[in-house]
């Protein structure tokens, strides 16, 4: 058990070191959030499982605070929220579709989308094909799209604008780095309000 434990913190930090050598990447997409705010553009954020926690995180820590307790809130939104509204459109169409739909009642041209997948999605294995058809459905309508990937980055490193990929093929090392780069993007941002 416990070389079990060990492994799974060697894992991490060997990914996250590499990971590190990404910070001038991940202070590009920092920037680019930072122009799409003070544009009044929004940022939608979403993931599948734990990347959906990680995604409500993230968006939590925008629109309420971080460091700076004063800051006003910023225009990140976490689709897939209403429940309601997923579960009555998976049950009489496809859910794969629900985001596409959701997403085409809020955008405008220019705002982004940010996307967490630990496996980046495959069509063989028909891994987190939503994401990929969102994808597809906000290039179309001129939204950047920005991914956290993990596993080599599957269909969305090749389809995505700009994207991190943490080399590492344990979901849970990917999961932990992602948040990682997601407060190191607070903090930046926090730093401007």
């Amino acid at each position: 058990m416990k070389n079990k434990i060990i492994k799974h913190f060697d894992n991490t930090l060997k990914a996250l070191l590499k990971t590190r050598g990404q910070s001038s990447n991940i202070k590009s997409i920092a920037d680019i959030l930072l122009k799409k705010i003070k544009s009044k553009n929004k940022i939608f954020v979403f993931g599948n499982g734990g990347s959906y926690a990680d995604s409500s995180h993230f968006v939590g820590e925008l629109t309420s605070t971080y460091s700076k307790k004063n800051r006003k809130a910023l225009p990140f939104y976490l689709l897939s929220s209403n429940i309601a509204s997923l579960t009555a459109w998976s049950n009489d169409f496809k859910y794969e579709d629900y985001l596409i739909r959701e997403l085409s009642g809020y955008y405008q041209k220019g705002d982004i989308l940010i996307l967490l997948s630990t496996s980046g999605g495959n069509y063989r294995t028909k891994q987190s094909i939503n994401l990929i058809k969102l994808v597809k459905f906000a290039k179309k309508k001129k939204i950047f799209v920005i991914s956290l990937l993990g596993k080599g980055g599957g269909v969305l490193r090749k389809i995505s604008n700009k994207s991190i990929i943490v080399d590492s093929k344990n979901t849970g090392s990917i999961q932990e780095i992602h948040k990682m780069i997601l407060h190191s993007i607070c903090g930046y941002i926090d730093d401007y309000f």
